[in-house]
């Protein structure tokens, strides 16, 4: 550790003995005494459940990775595993877009400068995933070294996600619970469920379930009891995926017949404005449901898959009328309405993004043809983005000479966005759609596209549905309806009565669509024997009358006991959520008139907008992602930054920062060189160890003066309260990273001396080559790890901290900061740090930061001794200055 400075100009604390290291946060620990019942006191902690499958996946990966690497003899074949890096990208990509979404922005509103951090974070591990899958489908799988780069991939996954979900448990959820009601937590993660797309919560809940033993099941399921509104309906959705879909086969069609005829002979009634609609007897019931099958397929849409065209058509005329209000805009120059203007182009932006996700990943791969769009769907977000920058530059500069300039920018994008989706839609329309008419059944066709509504999460859904029935004839609607129920499976009824009741609500006339297109009223049907809206829990798929009264009464507070309404019986009336949209404004009707009634999902509908970011992200997972090289740090940071924020002029604290590109260059070395441990000498071993060593010492004095005077410094600033906490965390679990890769390197050593010695026989020797070659696999994962854990804490903190200095920082301030970590710094380790850094230089940042070091220790005996070391260092070679980095404390 880094010991004080003294006036002599000596001190101790040299870093070539290392202490052990530092004990970590055992984020394991608190998530098991965090699973049993807390989630019923604090909603929030659910997400415990969350991480500890994905943390059991990702453990699961790198076994099964470390197996393939190591078991030489096993086939090639990795098709297996393929498939389960795929689900936990997919599945991980939506916890963190769902986060992004809700989590973070209700939490910076109340705590400022922790939620971005986690934010850059998630953007690394998405670096991260990209870079693995760059890998898995490379041409260089029948390289040696490839087994071993995967597993070491695979490791470096592992560390970087566990690590942040373990720095969340940490910091993020007690402030969570600490600064939001049982309520408002119960809300949050509500409105989190609700922004991951329907068919991956369909994947992800049942696999969730399948993770966690069966007393955390009964704890989560009694937790999402206080977290779903108190309608019946929303809570089958979510327990029916809970419970995997584990029902018959049948369609909705089937089962909602069954139910029907079970009501007894007697007519069911759902009322409406105009009259019963009465499914008479089973009998007739069948002979009209088939009679109306019949005339929907006499309808204007001559095969199901047509329906494509209505979605077409309804993103047409929103596009449109957008355009008409663009020029509305210009020619009034009146931008009062711009706020509800940016609330719609980001409607129909998110609507066409998940439009485009659904025939990436459902449509085209079906049609099997050589087809793609992806180019025109990255286009045209590209130019929705354009359109949403122009407004939110006319809303910060306001009214002024240069809006005449913004309108008219404004109303070219909107025309360009409008003539590229009538080409695109154009060329799909006479490409796929008759390929799917001809190759695929009826059948199939329905199923196509009620897989491609599921693309969108259920508060999307809730917006979108209203708002393409509000566009369509009374016969269209009836026939989207019915073809809905006929392709879903029966586990979805309570979903697509859901969505039949949502849909009824854009339509113009009081009339409930479900009872004329399927012959009965499934909103009705669910409310038969029960209202629907309940203010008890509605689990009693999941757990007795008794089970239920134990759950209300095992260490529950008044509040925990408090129902949470946030949902709201729908007789779909008004949503806010849906109010940026021409059609449902056009059709929007009293909730007093309304006759099919569904709850609503009772979220906000006021972060659609935000969604935006997160549906674009998801177009990485259909589409073929970009990386970095393999073989390059993840981040072009000297691009990115210094062209930035920090700029040309160089300021004191800028030095601190300089030590980050001698980490760098240490963690390639140790990234690239760990592959050659397998095969070393001697020599080799333990030069790579100095090496190690050397890093570890001087991290730990670097990341200490941060620690202690940096991190401090920047919290002493009222508005950077917080700012630092994250980072503090990082500098725990990578001192334990450190600390695992020393023993590892210990371990090895000793296996490597007993290869030198004769074994007895050759059974011995290969077991002792097998176990060696085994630690060398896992060193080298680990050193990437160590790699991957610094590059991304480091760039984070050139893209948040550092820019923080020149605002909020003199350069006076800036110096009396250098000069204290300097006169805290041991002598030994500022002896060895300093070639150690100089060394990653440029001569010029050499002389900079020389100048930055004399100017903040004048007139001590360092500035002396420094001045001194670097008149010899000048004079020494290049190659002296290159070479010559072994510290001359060691």
């Amino acid at each position: 550790m880094a010991a004080p400075f003294t006036d002599g100009g000596g001190g101790g604390g040299g870093v070539a003995v290392m202490a052990g290291p530092v004990n970590p946060i055992d984020a394991s620990t608190q998530s098991k005494t965090c699973l049993k019942n807390s989630a019923l006191k604090s909603p929030i902690l659910i997400f415990l459940f969350f991480h500890k499958a994905i943390k059991l996946e990702l453990d699961g990966l790198h076994r099964a990775a470390m197996a393939f690497a190591t078991n030489l003899d096993t086939a090639g074949d990795i098709s297996s595993l393929l498939e389960r890096y795929h689900f936990l990208r997919a599945i991980y990509k939506h916890h963190c877009n769902a986060e992004d979404e809700v989590i973070f922005p209700a939490l910076d509103i109340r705590v400022k400068n922790v939620a971005r951090t986690y934010s850059l974070e998630h953007e690394g591990e998405s670096f991260l995933f990209d870079q693995l899958f760059q890998l898995l489908n490379s041409s260089m799988r029948n390289e040696e070294s490839y087994r071993r780069e995967l597993a070491s991939c695979t490791g470096a996954l592992q560390t970087s996600i566990s690590q942040h979900m373990s720095k969340e448990e940490e910091q993020v959820f007690p402030l969570l619970i600490e600064k939001f009601s049982f309520e408002e937590q119960a809300s949050l993660v509500w409105q989190f469920l609700c922004s991951i797309p329907v068919n991956m919560m369909a994947e992800f809940l049942p696999w969730l379930s399948s993770s966690i033993s069966s007393d955390e099941h009964q704890d989560m399921d009694k937790c999402l009891c206080k977290i779903i509104p108190k309608e019946k309906l929303l809570q089958q959705v979510i327990f029916a995926w809970m419970k995997g879909g584990k029902a018959s086969h049948n369609s909705c069609e089937d089962n909602l017949k069954a139910t029907c005829q079970n009501t007894g002979s007697g007519a069911l009634v759902c009322e409406t404005d105009m009259g019963p609609c009465a499914w008479e007897s089973t009998k007739t019931g069948k002979r009209r449901y088939v009679e109306m099958s019949c005339d929907a397929t006499n309808s204007s849409l001559s095969c199901p898959i047509d329906e494509i065209l209505l979605w077409h058509n309804a993103i047409k005329s929103e596009l449109n009328d957008i355009a008409k209000a663009a020029r509305k805009i210009q020619l009034s120059g009146d931008f009062s309405d711009l706020s509800a203007f940016n609330k719609r182009l980001q409607f129909i932006a998110e609507v066409c993004i998940f439009h485009s996700i659904a025939e990436d990943k459902v449509i085209f791969p079906a049609v099997d043809a050589e087809l793609s769009f992806a180019q025109e769907h990255a286009e045209e977000e590209i130019q929705f983005d354009k359109l949403r920058c122009l407004i939110e530059s006319i809303q910060s500069t306001g009214a002024n000479s240069s809006s005449a300039e913004f309108y008219t920018k404004l109303c070219s994008q909107a025309d360009l966005i409008m003539a590229s989706i009538q080409k695109h839609f154009h060329n799909e329309e006479v490409q796929v759609l008759p390929l799917a008419r001809k190759h695929f059944s009826s059948k199939r066709q329905r199923e196509l596209l009620y897989q491609s509504l599921c693309v969108m999460p259920l508060k999307l859904i809730e917006c979108v549905l209203p708002w393409l029935v509000g566009s369509l004839s009374e016969e269209a609607a009836r026939s989207f309806l019915q073809n809905m129920y006929m392709a879903a499976p029966a586990s979805d009824l309570a979903l697509v009565t859901l969505f039949s009741g949502w849909a009824c609500k854009g339509h113009s006339r009081n009339v409930c669509l479900s009872s004329n297109a399927i012959g009965c009223c499934p909103a009705r049907m669910a409310g038969s024997k029960e209202d629907i809206k309940q203010t008890s829990c509605s689990c009693s798929l999941n757990f007795s009358a008794d089970e239920k009264l134990a759950s209300v009464q095992e260490d529950e507070t008044d509040d925990d006991r408090r129902p949470v309404k946030r949902g709201n019986l729908m007789p779909l009336g008004d949503c806010d959520a849906c109010s940026p949209t021409r059609s449902v404004n056009n059709h929007k009707s009293s909730c007093s008139n309304q006759s099919c009634c569904v709850p609503g999902l009772g979220v906000n509908g006021s972060n659609l907008g935000t969604s935006l970011a997160a549906a674009k992200s998801l177009r990485s997972l259909s589409i073929g992602p970009s990386a970095p090289s393999l073989n390059s740090s993840l981040f072009n940071w000297e691009t990115d930054l210094s062209s930035a924020d920090i700029g040309c002029t160089s300021r004191p604290i800028d030095n601190i920062f300089k030590f980050h590109k001698a980490i760098r260059k240490d963690l390639e070395y140790l990234d690239v060189e760990s592959g050659k441990l397998n095969d070393c000498n001697e020599s080799f071993l333990r030069q790579f160890t100095g090496r190690f060593r050397l890093l570890w010492g001087l991290y730990r004095a670097h990341s200490n003066a941060e620690d202690d005077i940096v991190f401090p410094e920047l919290e002493s600033k009222e508005t950077l309260h917080n700012v630092s906490h994250s980072y503090t965390l990082d500098h725990k679990q990578e001192e334990k990273l450190f600390g695992d890769i020393s023993s590892a390197l210990s371990d090895l050593a000793q296996l490597h001396e007993c290869l030198n010695i004769n074994l007895s026989d050759d059974t011995t020797r290969s077991e002792a080559v097998r176990k060696y070659n085994e630690k060398a696999t896992e060193l080298q994962g680990m050193c990437k790890s160590i790699r991957v854990s610094l590059d991304q804490h480091v760039f984070r903190e050139e893209l948040e901290l550092w820019p923080l200095f020149d605002r909020h920082f003199s350069v006076e301030e800036q110096d009396k900061i250098v000069g204290r970590i300097i006169g805290t710094t041991g002598a030994e380790v500022l002896q060895s740090m300093l070639p150690w850094v100089t060394s990653a230089l440029t001569q010029e940042e050499q002389n900079i930061m020389m100048d930055t070091w004399k100017q903040a220790t004048r007139n001590t005996m360092f500035s002396e001794w420094l001045n001194e070391w670097w008149e010899g260092s000048a004079a020494a070679s290049p190659a002296a200055t290159s070479e010559g980095c072994t510290p001359l404390g060691l």
